[in-house]
């Protein structure tokens, strides 16, 4: 017999929140099918860079004769496992010449602190870089022009970039992005080491709009094909990224040329996270726990793919610790200084709003358009979440109750545990 309770955990900084619901009114549980390695994650690893896809020879043979490699990592707020990685990086390249320097892909993040950057990368493997250099996107005098792309983007990039025969190479992960499609691959060069005013026009409000920037959409997906341009431009030779299971475990990786080994894991990505819609009044959702959850700025991905299993007029319930807060001045004072989602959208689309994360605020707005939002989280002010047009709860419980009293007592519920892993089709 069928049991009549529905228990679902939802990642919530590093631990989670557990939720129990009679069954009868449940739609669905969607989640991305979990696949194991099988292998420790070192073995993983080690495979991949023995077989690099689209490039003959593995990454000691690039770094071979090289006077300066440049390896560019993601910052804190991504769940690379660099501790890991790094030195797999460092020992293939076994080289005593080279000048190896690291450059953290902050894109218009606010930069790592020492103690951050210790955490995620570990002391020791910091101390086998020459030199370690931070991202700045809004320093002019810090980027160099790398060209002008077909799409009329004159690209700006992190000066590092341009040491003549210099190889470059990245390491990242991959999973579902919300207007890019994926993670990984270009953009550990845009948006990751680009400036502002090349992030700026590939984030910009008419591709944003654009019905193929969407999560699990690679190709003719605007924002994602400037991206790929922008790294060959750049001259990124060869990446290594990972993919994560449930627990932000390495369940696979791929290692190569960076589009072919791109390719090959979203590839991967989507086999294992596509999953159909499960249309409901109440959808609960997370942002897959630590990192991403550490401000609300980040969890506009959990509630994106949420809205795609909403019923218009529905309710989305997020859970999420914010331990950052909001996280970004800008888009907190769009979301504040509009009467509502629909004037703040008529003002970016218009061009009256043209500043950085409008983006955000823009796809935030797009989905408050269609559903009411309840926030749960303990990391914010109600007032602060009230005023960004949301609601908010102390408690998923709290939540839950004010979700039914909005779509009604017979409203279903369909939980998408882990938001921004998970490909809605």
């Amino acid at each position: 017999m069928m049991a009549d309770v529905v228990s679902v955990s939802l990642p919530y900084g590093k631990g989670a929140v557990d939720c129990k619901l009679p069954r009868r009114r449940v739609r669905g549980v969607l989640e991305p099918r979990e696949v194991e390695a099988g292998l420790p994650p070192g073995d993983v690893l080690a495979a991949a860079l023995r077989r690099p896809i689209g490039i003959a020879g593995r990454l000691g043979r690039l770094a071979r004769g090289r006077k300066k490699i440049l390896l560019i990592s993601s910052d804190q707020t991504r769940p690379v496992p660099s501790r890991i990685t790094l030195p797999l990086l460092l020992d293939e390249i076994s080289s005593k010449e080279a000048e190896v320097k690291l450059l953290i892909a902050t894109g218009l993040h606010s930069p790592p602190s020492r103690s951050e950057m210790e955490e995620k990368y570990g002391k020791d493997n910091l101390e086998r870089f020459s030199q370690i250099i931070i991202h700045r996107s809004s320093e002019d005098d810090e980027q160099f022009h790398a060209g002008r792309l077909s799409t009329g983007m004159e690209l700006e990039v992190n000066k590092e970039l341009m040491a003549e025969g210099q190889l470059t190479i990245a390491e990242g992960f991959i999973e579902p992005h919300f207007f890019a499609g994926f993670t990984g691959g270009p953009k550990s060069v845009l948006p990751g080491v680009a400036g502002a005013r090349s992030i700026m026009f590939n984030h910009s409000a008419d591709r944003i709009d654009d019905p193929l920037s969407r999560s699990g959409v690679l190709r003719g997906n605007p924002i994602q094909e400037e991206m790929r341009e922008a790294s060959l431009k750049a001259g990124l030779g060869f990446v290594l990224n990972v993919i994560l299971d449930g627990k932000k475990e390495i369940a696979g990786a791929v290692a190569g040329e960076t589009l072919a080994a791109h390719e090959a894991g979203c590839a991967m990505v989507s086999e294992r996270s596509k999953v159909k819609a499960a249309p409901s009044e109440i959808v609960v959702t997370s942002n897959n726990g630590f990192p991403l959850d550490r401000n609300l700025y980040q969890m506009v991905k959990g509630l994106s793919a949420a809205a795609l299993t909403v019923k218009r007029g529905g309710v989305i319930v997020i859970v999420g610790e914010c331990v950052d807060g909001v996280g970004h001045g800008k888009f907190q004072k769009m979301l504040e200084g509009s009467e509502s989602p629909e004037d703040l959208l008529l003002k970016i689309r218009s061009g009256e709003i043209n500043e950085e994360d409008q983006w955000e605020a823009q796809i935030l707005a797009k989905v408050l358009e269609i559903a009411r939002v309840i926030v749960v989280s303990g990391g914010l002010k109600k007032s602060v979440v009230e005023r960004m047009h949301m609601l908010h709860a102390s408690s998923l419980e709290e939540a839950l109750d004010r979700a039914f009293e909005l779509a009604g007592p017979e409203g279903k519920v369909t939980f998408l545990p882990r938001g921004p892993a998970t490909i809605v089709a």
